[in-house]
């Protein structure tokens, strides 16, 4: 009687366990992290901790090219990647032919300028070559969302957790009434808390599909609970990406026999709503500029003054069409400043940072080249969530994504919250890429 030979153990993948790793604990660590000086320095401590985790990333990412190296493995370079490093190109060279020369490479102001849009593409090339979304990820994401929920949960109780408020307020005490601003959660301008929601909600909710209601709950709840704290914080951005995107999102994610049907409804009752819109001016803020708008009578005012910072700039965009003023430089290029009043009072004055609109921006601040790369990028990952979209990280990654990027039309770019859009972009395409 022969022998039967040992089962062999299967050796641990220990560059797909690191690349995990990371990105869980960035995902946890960065999210959660509120900085050590309340929500005056957020930015900053964001910023240096983001730079402490590619540093982190980018050995890893060095540690896997030496080894497929010296395994002979050949990683095909996608046409996303390429897009991405085009992006890549043209901001560098957007910087590099900036009037306002180092700021548009780094300055303690601009958190976004050239060196960190370089550390953006990085971190998608090199989890998008190396990543993988898992189930343990989803499930860190989960718990993660948990607890900022119960953070902005508290201050929604009138707490100031953590001290992040100024001594003796709280969220309510924000708005000009004790201090500028509302803030909320781990993340801090509410406008960047509105259009982080955007893009977990919808997965969450699309995490749920074809799964039992014992299993689903959880998402379900936290689902309703990142929704109620997106009406909450009384942001339009968030709530205006979670209605846009669910509306691109319906068509693509329906079943096929239904697409017809469900396109034909969606036409029927957008084409419904602007005729009553057209026809009523009705007595809310945003319905009434829609109503003004369709009647051809834009004011600067609208969009809490986006259109008078839309007009600026695009009046300027012309004489710098190929390379714009430079990496997050808006703040430097002599914009007329922001001013807001009521009843003929002057009660806000603010210098012009970014376009709250992420396509304008880019095309101000690095050029068209730039906007045209960065929309092949976006395009290229979104036409494979539709191709990929039967899998289901595939599925909730790309319409949380298709959410994020409809906010950002009316949503100011920070570097406390875009490190999750690429970050989502690049699981994205590494689980696509997986078919090809």
């Amino acid at each position: 009687m022969s022998k039967q030979k040992p089962i062999q153990k299967q050796k641990t993948d220990w560059s797909a366990a690191l690349m995990e790793l990371w990105t869980g604990l960035f995902v946890a660590c960065y999210l959660l992290f509120p900085g050590v000086k309340g929500y005056h320095g957020i930015s900053t401590a964001k910023t240096w901790s983001f730079y402490a985790w590619m540093a982190l990333l980018l050995g890893l990412g060095v540690w896997n090219a030496v080894r497929d190296l010296r395994r002979g493995q050949r990683r095909p370079v996608t046409a996303t990647q390429i897009a991405a490093l085009a992006f890549l190109v043209c901001t560098l060279v957007s910087a590099a032919a900036s009037p306002y020369g180092g700021k548009a490479w780094y300055n303690a102001s601009a958190h976004e300028a050239a060196l960190t849009l370089s550390l953006y593409v990085l971190l998608f090339w090199v989890v998008s070559r190396w990543g993988r979304p898992t189930e343990r990820l989803f499930r860190v994401l989960l718990w993660t969302l948990a607890l900022f929920c119960l953070l902005c949960l508290l201050q929604a109780a009138g707490e100031n957790p953590f001290l992040l408020y100024p001594e003796h307020s709280n969220y309510y005490d924000g708005y000009g009434v004790k201090y500028p601003g509302g803030y909320a959660g781990t993340i801090g301008n509410v406008d960047f808390v509105s259009a982080f929601l955007a893009l977990v909600a919808p997965m969450l909710l699309l995490h749920t599909q074809g799964q039992r209601p014992r299993e689903a709950w959880p998402c379900w709840v936290l689902a309703a609970v990142c929704l109620g704290l997106a009406v909450w914080i009384r942001v339009l951005c968030g709530l205006v990406g979670l209605a846009m995107g669910g509306v691109l999102c319906l068509p693509v994610l329906c079943p096929d026999r239904y697409r017809k049907r469900v396109l034909f409804g969606l036409c029927t009752l957008g084409l419904c709503g602007l005729l009553l819109l057209w026809a009523l001016d009705l007595p809310v803020n945003f319905l009434h500029e829609l109503h003004e708008l369709l009647h051809g009578r834009p004011k600067d005012s609208f969009g809490t003054g986006r259109f008078y910072i839309w007009r600026q700039m695009l009046e300027r965009i012309p004489s710098r069409l190929l390379l714009g003023v430079g990496p997050d430089a808006a703040r430097f290029s002599e914009l007329a400043p922001f001013v807001r009043h009521e009843n003929g009072v002057e009660v806000a004055r603010a210098t012009i940072t970014d376009a709250h609109c992420y396509p304008l921006h880019i095309l101000y601040c690095q050029g068209l080249p730039a906007l045209l790369s960065w929309l092949s990028l976006v395009g290229l990952c979104l036409f494979h969530w539709y191709k990929a979209r039967a899998k289901r990280a595939v599925r909730l990654l790309g319409g949380g994504l298709v959410c994020f990027l409809c906010a950002m039309l009316f949503c100011p770019s920070s570097i406390i919250i875009m490190p999750f859009s690429w970050l989502t972009m690049a699981l994205l395409e590494a689980e696509a890429a997986g078919d090809r």
